[in-house]
């Protein structure tokens, strides 16, 4: 049953695109999903892009999934330490007919909407109720520490790429250089050694 359901989340996904959300299964498990939701616009979160993971059940839809932030994510209903999301819908608003695109979409809104009466992260509930501006300052820090540590990973990619393009072009250089054999003037060279030595051997 988990299994066609999944199936079927996975091509109503394919087919209803949303924009800011996207999800696929893992490519060994179709348990295990991988998922990014951008933030909602007009709010501190717009300009992050956030990774999840949600872990099906044996049993889905007639349990929900786990789901967690693999982002840093600094939020009153998400835990710290593993990025898990205390949300609803993933427990006791649960109902079969809620599928993944649903979560998603739940999940994404509860960015801009959190619930700090029942806090996963109490530090910021407690924040997000005393002391809003500090609040949005630690959102909007970690957002650009994740901004910052994609573009360094861009940025050794590319130089890894460079690094072996030049490499390869040695190679080749060598290679063309091996096939080429003797230049022309080295052939030049031993044709006046053999001339040389026949005249040699004439004469005596």
């Amino acid at each position: 049953m988990a299994m066609r359901r999944l199936q079927q989340d996975f091509r109503q996904l394919l087919k209803n695109k949303v924009e800011g959300i996207d999800a696929s299964p893992s490519a060994d498990n179709l348990f295990i999903w991988n998922a990014i939701i951008c933030g909602p616009e007009d709010s501190i979160y717009e300009s992050g892009v956030f990774q999840l993971q949600l872990i099906f059940p044996e049993d889905y839809p007639l349990r929900p999934p786990q789901a967690r932030f693999v982002t840093k994510v600094f939020h009153p209903n998400v835990w710290w330490e593993d990025g898990r999301i205390c949300v609803d819908i993933l427990k006791d608003g649960w109902t079969p007919s809620y599928d993944i695109l649903a979560i998603l979409h739940s999940i994404r809104l509860l960015l801009i909407d959190p619930n700090p009466l029942s806090p996963a992260n109490l530090e910021a509930a407690l924040l997000f109720r005393d002391n809003r501006a500090e609040y949005n300052r630690r959102v909007s820090e970690l957002i650009q520490d994740a901004l910052d540590a994609d573009e360094d990973e861009e940025e050794d990619e590319d130089e890894e790429t460079a690094a072996d393009d030049v490499e390869n072009d040695r190679d080749e250089d060598n290679t063309n250089e091996v096939a080429a054999g003797p230049s022309q003037t080295d052939e030049g060279d031993l044709l006046r050694e053999k001339a040389i030595i026949h005249r040699q051997s004439i004469t005596e």
